[in-house]
């Protein structure tokens, strides 16, 4: 698979509700991968980094509840958004913790 050409890619995450808890994006081929949990929950950061590792978690401030997922897993879903020749989001459900 060629993939986009601009090598950018956005994953969209949610918490079973379906309410945004984020995004780990990549918005141009010479930037770093960063999770963005929203401008009102606070400023992007690189991903992943040391807490992040080996889960991913996140707090819906909706459900005020945490969610989290493999850190492995989300790299492999993001990886196969940024590797897609026709898609550049996609969006991922991660479970309560």
């Amino acid at each position: 698979m060629d993939g986009n050409q601009e090598g950018i890619g956005k994953l969209k995450l949610e918490c079973p509700q379906m309410h945004s808890v984020g995004s780990i994006l990549k918005d141009s081929p010479v930037q770093s991968v960063v999770y963005d949990p929203g401008a009102q929950v606070g400023d992007r950061r690189f991903w992943p980094d040391e807490v992040d590792q080996p889960q991913f978690k996140a707090h819906c401030r909706h459900c005020d509840k945490s969610v989290g997922e493999a850190t492995a897993t989300l790299q492999s879903k993001f990886r196969q958004v940024v590797d897609s020749a026709s898609e550049t989001t996609e969006v991922a459900t991660l479970p309560y913790v």
